[in-house]
């Protein structure tokens, strides 16, 4: 980020306008980010945030839904939303010449959803077939399995699109009550990047979001952390093959021990040259493909690792994993692996900056994190400072008999629990 193009304005009511100025482009992307994700639902709300997410563009007080459609195909930027665990987020492409109706469409989601009844009928079984299909997709369901069991009883671990049942029993007063709720300036978030001007983002932004439905609503408290405890599940079915991960408990985004972790991801999973991939895939051919997954939010984080293999080879794909776990525990990383992870950290975030939406998403997620922006050299200069010693600190926390989880589903064998020791 270059300090000379962002600028940031906070108003009176709390809303929040961030914008990076890029000159030489012709685009801009535009977010309009709500802290209304799943973990600010309550129990039986359960899938609440995500199907609101797709009941704003069902209409608006000025845009029928064939008039977003319309306008959506018109701007031709890909308008679109998500629903994460902290947050909703509405964004789009556009031309610059189009950044005013295009950021003023985004603040009649969050503003004005005409949340009719016999659309939010219609929408709620396009909401369910979509849970179904991801109960179809072992490679998607084996996620949803690792989290829930990973942050057993706690919000942080629950399904962001609930449930069949959940969302079956959703009405149109449930979704007025969580926009009341959660939709308010002090939760939101504006963000604008490429050919942008500051001043116009804000006039924009201060009348498009002026009727915001909770205006005196305080900014939401973060559930606290979850309780990790070991867990083995294996769910059977009768696919072709064998879903895997194995994961635990890894550092909160604000952890300055995650830049170890992510130092300790590339080593084990990032790219053809680790450790995972070569041992796995390379040496004994036991799988097509290998790799990390992680995330870090507000209270806690997570670290595993995924794979799919013949299900006559779940329980060696499974200690195959537990014996690096075990090596980078006891031995550490080589100096070599310590210098290839921090040049593979340096290509990918220089590369992810030139992406607008990835710009777009470090404004968003740096505002609400820490209230103030953390450049990318920053945070180089942070997974530069990383030991050897660091690393393997980080592995011997991470890989806690007590945290570790291992999740799978796929037709394994019954004599297969897939417990692994570390």
């Amino acid at each position: 980020m270059n300090p000379t193009n962002f600028q940031k304005t906070t108003l009176p009511n709390g809303l929040r306008v961030l914008t990076e100025h890029h000159p030489h482009v012709t685009s801009a992307t535009l977010g309009v980010w709500i802290e209304a994700g799943s973990i600010h639902e309550t129990a039986r709300e359960q899938g609440l945030a995500h199907l609101l997410e797709h009941m704003v563009f069902k209409g608006t007080r000025r845009h029928s839904m064939a008039k977003i459609a319309a306008k959506m195909d018109v701007l031709g930027g890909g308008m679109n939303a998500f629903t994460e665990r902290e947050w909703v987020c509405y964004h789009v492409k556009v031309l610059s010449d189009q950044v005013a109706p295009a950021l003023n469409l985004l603040c009649e989601f969050a503003t004005e959803p005409i949340l009719d009844a016999d659309l939010l009928e219609i929408e709620k079984r396009v909401v369910i077939e979509e849970i179904r299909a991801t109960e179809d997709e072992p490679d998607e369901l084996i996620e949803e399995l690792f989290v829930s069991h990973l942050w057993a009883k706690s919000r942080w671990g629950r399904p962001i699109a609930g449930s069949p049942e959940s969302v079956e029993k959703f009405g149109v007063e449930d979704l007025r009550s969580f926009m009341e709720r959660h939709y308010s300036p002090s939760n939101c978030v504006v963000v604008a990047v490429g050919d942008v001007k500051h001043d116009r983002i804000v006039k924009l932004a201060e009348r498009g979001l002026a009727h915001l439905p909770g205006q005196s609503r305080k900014r939401p408290t973060t559930p606290k952390s979850p309780v990790v405890a070991a867990h083995h599940t294996v769910k059977r079915d009768d696919s072709e093959c064998a879903h895997l991960i194995i994961g635990t408990q890894a550092y909160a985004y604000n952890d300055p021990r995650r830049f170890a972790a992510w130092i300790l991801d590339s080593t084990l999973t990032g790219g053809y040259s680790s450790r995972l991939f070569q041992e796995v895939r390379e040496k004994r051919g036991l799988c097509y493909g290998i790799g990390g997954l992680s995330a870090s939010y507000r209270a806690a984080g997570y670290w595993a690792v995924e794979t799919s293999v013949s299900p006559q080879n779940a329980a060696r794909a499974t200690d195959l994993i537990a014996r690096e776990l075990r090596r980078v525990k006891t031995q550490g990383l080589k100096p070599i692996e310590l210098k290839r992870a921090k040049q593979m950290a340096r290509v990918n975030i220089l590369l992810s900056e030139e992406s607008s939406s990835a710009q777009m998403g470090r404004l968003a997620r740096n505002e609400m994190y820490f209230g103030r922006q953390i450049s990318p050299r920053e945070t180089l200069a942070a997974i530069e400072a990383v030991t050897l010693e660091d690393a393997q600190s980080a592995a011997q926390e991470m890989f806690d008999p007590a945290l570790v989880n291992v999740a799978a589903i796929g037709p394994i064998p019954e004599r297969e629990d897939l417990a692994i020791e570390l």
